[in-house]
């Protein structure tokens, strides 16, 4: 395999991932009406304890964290910057 064809796989696995991300994301922005940062604040500006709203809040969290990282490894990819095992 070349390169170029090692990338084109691990960038189409990288597109998924992102994809399934993002569709994560979009199911707690509909359930909450608001955005992370909206959501973050309310919760900690909140008097009641929402435990599932911090547990979405943690695992939201963690996949706009993950998303980021993904964006960066694209980005490396799709510029050829990665190495390949001999």
């Amino acid at each position: 395999m070349t390169k170029k064809q090692v990338g084109d796989s691990v960038l189409m696995g990288y597109l998924s991932r992102k994809h399934e991300l993002k569709e994560k994301i979009n199911i707690l922005i509909n359930k909450y009406h608001t955005d992370l940062q909206t959501f973050e604040a309310q919760l900690e500006n909140s008097s009641v304890e929402n435990f599932e709203a911090w547990e979405d809040l943690i695992e939201w969290k963690a996949y706009d964290q993950f998303l980021l990282e993904l964006e960066i490894q694209i980005t490396d990819i799709r510029n050829g910057n990665f190495q390949m095992a001999d």
